[in-house]
């Protein structure tokens, strides 16, 4: 038998994950893996998108939309102290969504998770960031500051006719007043509508998690509001569209691309967004991975006991009536357009009756584990069983001695401890949650000194759910939990806490005091709290990431602003050259020919000289498919 091992194939995308995960182990170093908050980016990201609901409530009761009062509204709010630290929670919090979502796809990307069935939650990710990037660069708008005159003056060079002209007007306030109303209309709608891509994102998934544990939301509070009390958000310069930006600080989260295009021009700039957004939007057919799935169901073993379907984190099985020779009434029927071949659903089953259409059969590997068992055993060999996931020895967490290695044999054989007598049997399975717990039973039975269970932290399995179904079956099963059972969460890389831990329990002192251990609990979130130190380094951590918007301030200013510059806008009807009257038609006195048989409108020639030289010279022909539509236009000329 051979176990292939799909997740070591994608060595590029293991190499980032290495890096990533050695990044959250060195977090752990400091803190309880239960209080990382880098396992919760996911359940963050909303929990910043209600932080910047309850700001906005605020901010939105003050703000008065309009050209002539929206920057003294917006002074107002910063003149007291709580509408101050109100504005500056919002702008962090907003600036913490966009990078929260970043880290979030990064993560799913490296660690395979935007293929299969996993493909919604990949693309509604991206619509999503685009989504929170829209709404938050509205934000910045309706300030009206010099960032908010950038926009608009990318805005007016980019949009042709009349849309252009609104803010050349003589009557800029009243005509721009819609605009404000519809941009703070959007503004408030589209967060709520994002609660639908929430929804969404989590469709496809058996128990979605939505809130974050409470402790890490207080972390993330209290890290905005340090935040915003050393650096509180302020107003630049009122928009004044006479004169050219200068200089202003660019958020580079919302705004960075002003600058970029400035220098790089809408083809380029726009042509890269939508060919590299594309393709990693496209990402999970254009990269499908492989899996061991879709799980294989056994109809004769099947006894509907609802184990599978309870358990499966994909919502991937469904129990159905059965009308059979059997005197079972349900049947377990898999979805595989669902499956992601985690194998928790064959470590579930009692009856053996799943196993994996990638090549991992249950009952093959136990009979693989037994024969090697057996063997030591007759040569006089203390034997440790050790059972550890495909990621486990993909990104290195077992120490290389245990690895299966290249040949993907399904036992790997190695001595250790002292006197180099004990044999330790390294099982590598799909994932933690593939441990069927009878096996533990009859793997003692059969003269297992130790078996060891190496699991993934709680909430940084490959499949969700791997580490708490193992110890949920552990857990109803105490009479397994003996002296003999030892379950180790280790960070995914981290083969020195595997091998210490081996090192110890290979001692004939260890042996020798061995006693039950405690279990870890099947965590539940909101009742956990933080010592004082794994308070402190989420905070900190969180109050690091929020301040990274800090440098992303960039100062940047309009390449023509250390020039002069003339703007000319067009918004006329032109005279109109009647339409020649049919042969033998004679109008009634004082009628009007255009009115009755139509016409075209003139051309209108416009001529601009500065110090005699001509600077702008063209000819604006009249819109309309019978040329008899407005012509408008706006140039603006260094």
């Amino acid at each position: 038998m051979t176990l292939p091992n799909p997740y070591a194939e994608r060595k590029i995308l293991r190499a980032f994950e290495k890096i990533w995960t050695r990044l959250e182990g060195l977090v752990n170093r400091f803190t309880k893996s239960d209080f990382n908050p880098l396992y919760h980016l996911g359940t963050l990201t909303i929990f910043m998108l209600l932080v910047l609901i309850f700001t906005g409530i605020y901010l939105t009761a003050i703000y008065r939309p309009g050209l002539d009062v929206a920057y003294a509204t917006v002074q107002k709010i910063d003149s007291t102290w709580f509408g101050s630290l109100m504005r500056s929670i919002h702008r962090y919090a907003s600036d913490a969504m966009i990078l929260l979502i970043i880290l979030h796809i990064l993560k799913m990307l490296f660690s395979d998770k935007f293929w299969g069935q996993r493909w919604l939650a990949w693309t509604s990710g991206w619509i999503m960031l685009a989504g929170t990037w829209l709404t938050g660069t509205m934000g910045y708008w309706m300030v009206w500051d010099l960032r908010a005159q950038w926009m608009t003056e990318y805005m007016m060079q980019n949009l042709e006719a009349t849309s252009g002209l609104t803010y050349v007007a003589i009557d800029i306030a009243s005509r721009t007043f819609s605009n404000f109303v519809i941009i703070i209309f959007l503004h408030v709608f589209l967060p709520l509508i994002g609660f639908l891509g929430i929804y969404i994102h989590g469709l496809r998934l058996s128990r979605a998690r939505w809130w974050s544990p409470r402790w890490v939301s207080i972390q993330a509070l209290v890290g905005l509001t340090i935040l915003s009390l050393i650096k509180p958000v302020q107003s630049f310069t009122e928009a004044d569209l006479s004169t050219l930006i200068q200089s202003v600080p660019m958020d580079a989260y919302y705004l960075g691309f002003l600058p970029v295009i400035e220098s790089w021009g809408n083809v380029i700039f726009w042509g890269l967004a939508i060919l590299i957004g594309g393709s990693l939007f496209l990402l999970p057919w254009l990269a499908r991975g492989k899996d061991l799935g879709p799980a294989i169901v056994t109809d004769p073993k099947c006894t509907g006991c609802n184990i599978c379907y309870a358990e499966c984190p994909y919502d991937a099985i469904r129990m159905v009536e059965r009308h059979d020779e059997t005197k079972y009434h349900k049947l377990a029927i898999i979805n595989t357009a669902q499956c992601t071949g985690c194998g928790i659903c064959v470590g579930a089953c009692p009856t053996d009756a799943i196993d994996l259409k990638g090549g991992y059969h249950a009952e093959q590997m136990f009979g693989a584990l037994k024969g090697a068992l057996s063997r030591e055993k007759k040569e006089g060999h203390p034997v440790t069983i050790l059972f550890a996931s495909q990621r486990d020895e993909t990104l290195g967490s077992l120490p290389a001695q245990l690895n299966v290695g290249e040949e993907k044999i399904p036992v790997a054989v190695s001595t250790w401890g002292e006197g180099e007598a004990a044999r330790v049997l390294t099982a590598v399975i799909p994932s933690a949650g593939a441990v069927n717990i009878e096996w533990i039973k009859s793997l003692h039975q059969e003269g297992a000194r130790d078996v060891v269970i190496v699991a993934q932290p709680y909430d940084d399995n490959l499949n969700r759910e791997d580490t708490h179904w193992i110890l949920n079956r552990l857990h109803l099963r105490p009479a397994l939990v003996t002296e003999a059972l030892h379950f180790l969460e280790v960070t995914p890389g981290d083969a020195k806490t595997v091998e210490n831990f081996l090192n110890d329990l290979h001692t004939l002192e260890m042996q020798a005091k061995k006693s039950a251990p405690v279990l870890p609990p099947v965590k539940e979130r909101s009742k956990m709290i933080p010592s004082l130190v794994s308070g402190l380094v989420g905070t900190v951590l969180l109050l690091g990431l929020f301040a990274l918007a800090l440098p992303l301030d960039v100062s940047a200013g309009m390449r023509a602003a250390n020039e002069s510059a003339l703007r000319v806008a067009l918004d006329a009807k032109g005279k109109i050259e009647a339409a020649d009257i049919p042969e033998g038609v004679t109008l009634p006195e004082g009628a009007d020919p255009v009115k009755i048989f139509g016409g075209t409108h003139f051309p209108i020639s416009l001529r601009v000289l500065v110090d005699g030289e001509t600077i702008l010279d063209e000819t604006y022909e009249p819109s309309g498919i019978s040329g008899n539509g407005r012509i408008s236009d706006r140039k603006s000329v260094v």
